[in-house]
C-alpha cells in the first residue's frame, strides 16, 4: 500500500501547491506535473497489473469507491500525456503575454484544478462523486479559457460555455436522479441495475438525458455552440486541452454508462448516436472548410471528429444490441483508438496554430500567406497534423476509421434492410467526411503557409522559440510511436471493451488486416522518405533560376490576386449554401460605370444552429425578462413586502404539505 500513500500525498500536495505558489521565482506549474504525474501513475499500475481500488467511507452515504479499470487507465494516460506536454507549451506560450502576476497565477491554479476534476470523475464509481468532478472541472476550465478576460469578447465566449457546461450538469444530475431515486444507490451498481430492472422506455430516456448532458461537453452538434467560441478566445495550449482531452471526458461518459444498457435499448440508442454522429461530422467539416479563423476552423474540426467517434459508439451499440460481436467490437474499439488519434493530432495543431498567433498576432487566415519561409518548422508541423487529421496513411488516423469502415462493411451484411441501409449511408457520410477534411486542411495549410503574404504585417513573422517547438515535436514522435505499436493498442483497446461491456468475442483475422495495412503503411512512408532523398539529391545539383510564372495576362501581379481560402473552398461553400448562413456585402458594377471607384467584397458565413436557434431563443428570453424589470424598481418599501410576501408563502406551503 505504499504507492497508495504516496499517490495520495503527492495528491494532496499538488492541490495546495498551485495556492502557495504566487511569485514569480517558484514554479507555477509545478501542480500540472504533479497531477499528470499522478494520472499517468495510475494509468501505468493498471496496464502492469497493479489493482488500484479503495474506499472513502462517509456518514452521508454508503462507502465511496475510487478504481483504475482499463477503461479509466486509457484515458488517464491521453489526459495525463497532453496536461503533462501542454504545461511546458503553455509556460513558454504565456511568456509572450503581457500579464499581471495575479493573472497569470489565477491561471495556474486553474489549470491543475480542472486535471484533477478530470482525474476524479474518471476513477470514482460513485454517481455523486462523478458529479463533483465534472463540476471542478467546468469551473476551472472556465476560468482558464477567460485567461484574457479584459477582452469582452472572451468573456462572452467563456459565459456561453459557463452556461452550456451548467446545462450539462442539470441534465445528468437528472438523470443520475431518477436512477437514485429507483434504486436508493449512488454507486454505478446502482445506475446498472436500474438499467436492468427499467423498462426500455425509461432506459431510453435516461440515457438519452446522459447522451445530451455528455454531447454538450463532446461538441456534438447540436449542443456544440460553446465550441467555435472557447477555442479562439482561450490561449492555444487550453484550446489543445479542451479539443483534445476535455471533450472526450463526455465520450468516455456515453461509452462507460451506455455499456450497461440491455440490448433491447442499446438499439435506438446506436441508432441515435449514429444520427448524430452522421450529423456532427458533416456540420462540423463542412464549417471548418469556409472558416477564416485558424482557430475556428480548428474547434469545428474537433466537432468533426466527435461525430466519428460517436460513428463508432453507435456502431458498437448496434452491435451489442444485435449480438454481432464483430460490429461492436469494431465499433467501440474503432471510437477510443480514434480518441487517441484525435487527441494527439489536434494537440499538434493547436500548437502550432499557437506559434503562427505568436507569430503574427491575428487568426485571420486572409491576411497572411508565405509563413513557410520564416517558420519552417511550425509549417512541417502544421503539415504533419494536417495529414494525420485527415485520415489519411500512413498516419494511425487512417487505421482508427478503417476499425470503423470494417464495422460498416460487417454491418450491411445483416439481414435487416433498415440497419444495413443505415449502415451504407453512414459509410457514404464518413467518406465525404474524409474527403472534406483534405480539402479543408489543404486550404488552411496553403493559405497560411504558402504563396507569398497577403497584407503587410506590422513586423516581420519569425520562428518561434525552441521551447516553443520541443513539445510539437514530442506529439509528432508520440503520433510516430503510435503508428508503429497500432497492433498492440488495437489488442489492448479490445481487451477494454471485453471488459467493459463483457459479452461475445472477436474474430482475430481483423487484426491480421490492421497488420498488414501497417506494413503496407510503414513501405508507403519509406517510398516517400527515398523519393524526398532522392529527389534532394538531385535537386541539389542543378543551378537555380528565377523567373516570373505566368500571371494570367497581368503584367504586374499583385499579392492580392492569390487564391484566398473563399475562393478555394467556393465550390463547396455553394454546393452547401442550406447549412451555412452567409452574407454579402458588395456593391456591383455598372455596365456603363467606364471608370469604377474602388470596389470592397465582405461575405460571412455563421452557424446554423446558432443563427435559427440559439440566438433566436436566447433573444426571446431576454425580452420575456426584461417583462419583469418593473420589479427591480429601487423602492425599499417594495423588496420588503416581498420579503414578507415570500416568508408568508413558505409559511402557508410549510403548514398545507406537513
Amino acid at each position: 500500500m505504499e504507492y497508495l500513500y504516496i499517490s495520495v500525498a503527492l495528491l494532496l500536495f499538488s492541490f495546495l501547491f498551485p495556492l502557495i505558489s504566487v511569485q514569480r521565482s517558484l514554479p507555477k506549474m509545478f501542480g500540472v506535473v504533479a497531477f499528470s504525474t499522478f494520472a499517468i501513475a495510475l494509468a501505468i499500475c493498471n496496464f502492469t497489473g497493479i489493482n488500484i481500488h479503495f474506499s472513502v467511507s462517509t456518514s452521508q452515504m454508503s462507502n465511496v469507491d475510487f478504481f483504475v479499470d482499463s477503461l479509466s487507465a486509457w484515458f488517464l494516460i491521453i489526459v495525463g500525456g497532453l496536461f503533462l506536454i501542454g504545461s511546458f507549451y503553455g509556460k513558454s506560450y504565456l511568456a509572450h503575454y503581457k500579464t499581471t502576476t495575479p493573472q497569470e497565477t489565477l491561471h495556474w491554479i486553474v489549470f491543475p484544478f480542472t486535471l484533477a476534476g478530470i482525474i476524479i470523475l474518471l476513477t470514482t464509481s460513485n454517481l455523486i462523486f462523478f458529479l463533483i468532478g465534472w463540476e471542478l472541472m467546468a469551473i476551472c476550465s472556465f476560468f482558464a479559457v477567460i485567461f484574457e478576460y479584459d477582452r469582452p469578447e472572451v468573456i462572452r465566449a467563456g459565459t456561453n460555455y459557463f452556461i452550456q457546461s451548467h446545462v450539462a450538469v442539470l441534465l445528468l444530475t437528472a438523470a443520475f436522479g431518477i436512477a437514485i431515486a429507483h434504486t436508493g444507490d449512488t454507486s454505478f451498481a446502482g445506475l446498472q441495475k436500474f438499467f436492468a430492472t427499467a423498462s426500455v422506455r425509461w432506459q431510453v430516456i435516461v440515457m438519452s438525458m446522459l447522451i445530451f448532458g455528455f454531447g454538450f461537453k463532446a461538441g456534438i452538434v447540436p449542443f456544440h455552440s460553446w465550441l467555435p467560441h472557447a477555442h479562439p478566445a482561450a490561449p492555444s495550449h487550453i484550446s489543445a486541452l479542451m479539443s483534445g482531452v476535455i471533450v472526450k471526458v463526455g465520450i468516455y461518459g456515453i461509452f462507460r454508462f451506455g455499456a450497461m444498457l440491455t440490448p433491447n435499448a442499446a438499439l435506438p440508442i446506436g441508432i441515435m448516436l449514429l444520427i448524430m454522429g452522421i450529423v456532427s461530422s458533416l456540420f462540423g467539416i463542412i464549417n471548418a472548410a469556409v472558416g477564416r479563423d485558424f482557430k475556428r476552423v480548428l474547434a469545428y474540426c474537433t466537432i468533426e471528429n466527435i461525430g466519428i467517434i460517436c460513428l463508432g459508439l453507435g456502431l458498437g451499440f448496434l452491435g451489442l444490441a444485435l449480438s454481432a460481436d464483430n460490429i461492436m467490437y469494431l465499433g467501440f474499439a474503432g471510437a477510443l483508438f480514434h480518441t487517441l488519434n484525435h487527441a494527439l493530432f489536434k494537440a499538434l495543431l493547436f500548437f502550432a496554430a499557437g506559434n503562427v498567433y505568436t507569430s503574427v498576432h491575428t487568426r485571420n487566415m486572409e491576411l497572411l500567406g508565405g509563413l513557410g519561409k520564416s517558420m519552417p518548422h511550425t509549417a512541417r508541423l502544421f503539415l504533419f497534423g494536417s495529414v494525420g487529421i485527415g485520415g489519411l496513411p500512413p498516419l494511425p488516423g487512417f487505421i482508427s476509421e478503417i476499425f470503423i469502415y470494417c464495422g460498416l462493411l460487417a454491418g450491411m451484411q445483416l439481414a435487416s434492410l433498415p440497419i444495413a441501409s443505415l449502415m451504407a449511408l453512414t459509410g457514404i457520410a464518413l467518406a465525404l467526411v474524409g474527403g472534406a477534411s483534405i480539402v479543408t486542411f489543404t486550404k488552411t495549410h496553403s493559405v497560411i503557409f504558402l504563396g507569398s503574404p497577403r497584407t503587410k504585417l506590422p513586423h516581420s513573422p519569425s520562428e518561434v522559440s525552441r521551447s516553443m517547438l520541443l513539445p510539437a515535436y514530442i506529439i509528432a514522435a508520440l503520433i510516430i510511436v503510435v503508428f508503429l505499436f497500432a497492433q498492440p493498442i488495437s489488442h489492448f483497446l479490445l481487451s477494454v471493451v471485453s471488459n467493459v461491456v463483457k459479452c461475445g468475442s472477436f474474430d482475430a483475422s481483423y487484426l491480421h488486416t490492421v497488420s498488414l495495412l501497417q506494413v503496407a503503411m510503414i513501405a508507403f512512408a519509406l517510398l516517400i522518405v527515398v523519393v524526398h532523398l532522392v529527389y534532394r539529391h538531385f535537386a541539389s545539383r542543378l543551378p537555380l533560376s528565377e523567373s516570373t510564372t505566368w500571371g494570367c495576362g497581368y503584367l504586374a501581379p499583385i499579392r492580392s490576386i492569390q487564391y484566398t481560402g473563399k475562393s478555394f473552398v467556393g465550390s463547396l461553400s455553394r454546393m452547401c449554401r442550406a447549412f451555412l448562413p452567409h452574407s454579402v456585402r458588395f456593391m456591383p458594377i455598372d455596365s456603363q460605370d467606364v471608370f469604377p471607384d474602388q470596389r470592397r467584397h465582405l461575405s460571412t458565413e455563421a452557424d446554423f444552429v446558432d443563427q435559427n436557434i440559439i440566438t433566436p431563443s436566447t433573444s426571446t428570453l431576454i425580452n420575456t425578462l426584461h417583462r419583469f424589470e418593473f420589479i427591480e424598481n429601487g423602492d425599499l418599501q417594495r423588496y420588503v413586502i416581498y420579503g414578507l410576501a415570500y416568508i408568508l408563502l413558505l409559511v402557508s406551503v410549510t403548514l398545507f404539505f406537513f
